[in-house]
């Protein structure tokens, strides 16, 4: 169910999903709330659409983010939802976004029992330190072979991991 803030028919910015769902939205929002898309008086072709490569799903949930509003929760997602608001809030800068969906991997523990070599994946790609730092006595035991592809993508991370290890 999309939200009405991100469907404006004053909006001045068409974003489309991968499943071609269609999302209106003002600049100035974006500019302001958003480290990767263009400021607001760039210029742009009178009804230009901008393709996306995320479902509708996910984006309706990352562009409320963008609206001077209460965020939308995220506790009700499952970890796949999550991670893919996640990856999207890394990759466009949504600031909201990233720290809602950071506090969210970082806290909830289901999540980081059962999900910790895709948390831990996630973190180092994006350099979550609190993140690695939250995993690291959780993985504990889990062997460094297991692992190691998602440290070695930051070398201060291991380095770090292995220093909690030890301790």
């Amino acid at each position: 169910m999309q939200n009405n803030k991100v469907q404006s028919s004053d909006a001045d910015v068409t974003f489309q999903s991968s499943d071609n769902v269609d999302f209106r939205l003002h600049k100035r929002y974006l500019e302001f709330a958003t480290g990767g898309f263009p400021p607001a008086n760039t210029p742009s072709s009178l009804g230009e659409i901008v393709r996306l490569s995320e479902s509708s799903t996910t984006l309706d949930i990352l562009f409320q983010f963008v609206y001077p509003q209460r965020h939308p929760s995220l506790d009700k997602l499952g970890f796949e939802e999550l991670l893919k608001v996640a990856e999207a809030a890394e990759k466009y800068e949504v600031f909201g976004a990233l720290t809602a969906t950071h506090l969210m991997l970082r806290c909830v523990s289901k999540f980081l029992h059962s999900h910790s070599k895709q948390v831990l994946q996630f973190a180092c790609v994006h350099r979550v330190a609190p993140l690695v730092e939250r995993l690291a006595p959780i993985m504990m035991d889990t062997p460094l072979s297991k692992i190691k592809s998602a440290l070695i993508l930051c070398p201060s991370y291991f380095v770090e991991w292995v220093s909690t290890l030890d301790h």
